[in-house]
């Protein structure tokens, strides 16, 4: 059985040929997987887990907002419910280049910016 690609990022800075071998790597994941792990990034795991906390809450507080305004337009004001076991990965899609998105993305606290 085949993995999914895991590819170090720290190879792109060793030579010509381990990066191109890296970028070869990456096209490949890409092309035919649609995802892949990187290590050896160089972002740290407290910057990590933050962004997902936040990126959770963020998601967390959306959810719940659309779902107070469906129960209302459906009518459906007995229903009490919770949002939970929520994907933080499926949040929204952030762009920096060529032009950055961010001002797009609306109720995104400070911290989380």
């Amino acid at each position: 059985m085949e993995t999914f690609p895991v590819i170090d990022l720290s190879k792109l800075n060793d030579g010509d040929d381990q990066r191109g071998s890296t970028m070869e790597l990456i096209k490949d994941a890409c092309e035919n997987w649609g995802f892949f792990e990187l290590v050896n990034h160089g972002i740290s795991h407290e910057l990590l887990d933050t962004v997902e906390k936040l990126t959770k809450e963020h998601h967390r507080k959306c959810m719940e907002q659309r779902f107070k305004e469906m129960v209302a337009s459906k009518g459906l004001f007995a229903v009490e419910s919770e949002v939970s076991d929520i994907d933080w990965e499926s949040t929204f899609y952030l762009r920096h280049l060529p032009t950055s998105n961010m001002s797009e993305i609306p109720d995104l606290e400070e911290d989380y910016r």
